[in-house]
């Protein structure tokens, strides 16, 4: 793969105004548990498929949109897995440790899933148009 310093530099300036716009919301919202609503904003994704679309193809953008669909179910198992070992281990970093371990499986886990899904549902659309 050769490396592209206009896309790289796209990526960049995407991704990093989206994540100083969140930033900006975390600073200005009094309600903090709010404010980490921003703190999720998919910045990275966006910025993906934006690039993917632009240079690539529509199909190349929905393969990192599912990605990163599965990603984000993982990242809820993480926050919930991190909220649960933080009240009982009482170890913050083991605890941040450990949810991280379980995103990543779990987003491959999602992945799995939503590509299985995908595929019957393709199969099914086939199947209806030979009939």
């Amino acid at each position: 793969m050769k490396l592209d310093f206009k896309d790289l530099t796209l990526r960049f300036v995407f991704g990093g105004t989206a994540v100083a716009a969140c930033y900006v919301m975390l600073q200005i919202i009094p309600s903090k548990s709010f404010a980490g609503v921003f703190a999720a904003f998919p910045a990275v994704m966006v910025a993906a498929v934006i690039m993917a679309g632009h240079f690539g193809t529509s199909r190349q953008a929905s393969d990192i949109a599912l990605g990163a669909s599965a990603g984000m179910i993982g990242c809820t198992i993480c926050v919930l897995t991190a909220a649960f070992c933080m009240e009982y281990l009482n170890r913050w970093s083991l605890s941040i440790i450990i949810a991280l371990l379980i995103w990543f499986f779990s987003s491959c886990l999602s992945t799995r899933l939503i590509q299985g899904f995908l595929g019957k549902m393709k199969e099914k659309r086939q199947q209806k148009t030979h009939y």
